[in-house]
């Protein structure tokens, strides 16, 4: 019996050293358990002076979010309220504490400290934006599939006017439609040229599921129907041959050019008197900006796969919608151009070689002889 207690006694207290090592977690607060509440759309918070501020997070629209497809819990951020107590009126602490996105974009955060709007803000300038201004609350969706203007509508233009400035840029409206405004703002982020169909007869982009199922391929099979050399890009004619199979599908939409950023955490290191302001940065046959060229076919997410496309492509008639002048010089117009030249030229030149040489003739003609 002796054994036997020495024996239990020995289990007991490995027991409590390992509990004590190794302490059982509390069971997370999930999802739904915040929802209950605040996924009432008459939730809302009176302030001080009178006026209320809605606390309603949409359901589908959050599961639809960044955060709610890579089922990020409500406690990841709001990372203070550890429990509920149903027992008070508000069954967590209020306020609620800061969320600091930084703790998990620790690479956006560094970019946007060295930003004019981080410069601004130290400056107590209240309206420099930080994340919620310009990514939401509850809904930040994946921007890949975005095009340039509803990327500025959804940030820039919340609170610039480019149409004030920019002076000094010819033919703003056309910039403003087609370059993303970081693209000269944020220097040094890499940048490309993205391709997507915008179909003319209903004036709207075509998602890439809708050209996807027209071709009866997926994201995945894509690559392998029209890459047919494998590697790993769209040459001049294997992107002909995408064309013709859009065609032969009845698909006769236009590929409209965009350049942009990427979309990496430097983005946010948005700057202010050291923009590109050289238009040959761009407008060169050897701008460097034109060496990626993408051809994006958008997801419902939001997310946007990139299949790599030949710079020549550019230059090719296919891309109707997009012209930066010299850079994506059209050969096939050059080569039209330079025979008209030359056929002008020869023709001049015939010309009067035809009347120096035909002199002696004329002189005899007008002397009767």
């Amino acid at each position: 019996m002796t054994g036997q207690k020495w024996k239990w006694l020995f289990v007991i207290m490995m027991s409590l050293s390992l509990a004590l090592t190794f302490p059982i977690p509390s069971f997370a607060i999930e999802n739904s358990e915040c929802l209950d509440c605040h996924g009432d759309p008459d939730m809302v918070k009176e302030l001080p002076n009178g006026k209320t501020i809605s606390l309603y997070v949409n359901p589908k629209k959050f599961k639809a979010s960044v955060h709610g497809q890579n089922d990020i819990a409500c406690t990841d951020c709001h990372s203070d309220i550890t429990e509920l107590n149903y027992d008070k009126e508000v069954p967590h602490p209020v306020p609620v504490a800061f969320v600091n996105c930084t703790d998990c974009h620790d690479e956006e955060g560094t970019a946007y400290e060295e930003s004019v709007h981080a410069a601004a803000r130290a400056k107590g300038v209240k309206k420099a934006p930080i994340c919620y201004n310009c990514h939401d609350y509850h809904y930040t969706k994946y921007l890949y599939g975005d095009t340039v203007v509803q990327l500025e509508n959804k940030f820039c233009l919340r609170c610039h006017h480019p149409e004030k400035y920019h002076k000094w840029l010819p033919q703003k409206k056309t910039h403003f439609e087609y370059v993303m405004c970081a693209v000269c703002h944020a220097p040094n982020v890499g940048k490309h040229i993205h391709l997507r169909l915008y179909d003319l007869m209903s004036e709207k982009f075509l998602s890439g599921q809708e050209i996807l199922n027209k071709l009866g391929l997926t994201y995945d099979t894509f690559m392998k129907r029209f890459d047919t050399n494998k590697d790993g890009v769209l040459d001049i004619s294997e992107f002909h041959r995408f064309v013709r199979a859009l065609r032969v599908e009845k698909v006769r939409a236009i590929f409209w050019g965009e350049m942009t950023d990427n979309l990496e955490p430097l983005v946010h290191k948005v700057t202010k008197g050291r923009a590109i302001k050289n238009c040959k940065t761009c407008h060169s046959i050897k701008s460097p900006f034109f060496d990626k060229v993408y051809l994006v076919l958008t997801k419902p997410t939001g997310q946007a796969p990139h299949y790599p496309v030949k710079r020549g492509v550019l230059q090719s008639f296919y891309v109707t919608h997009f012209y930066a002048l010299d850079a994506t010089r059209v050969r096939l117009l050059d080569i039209i151009g330079l025979l008209i030249v030359l056929g002008g030229v020869a023709f001049a030149g015939g010309h009067l070689t035809l009347r120096i040489l035909t002199i002696p003739l004329r002189r005899r003609r007008r002397e009767g002889r």
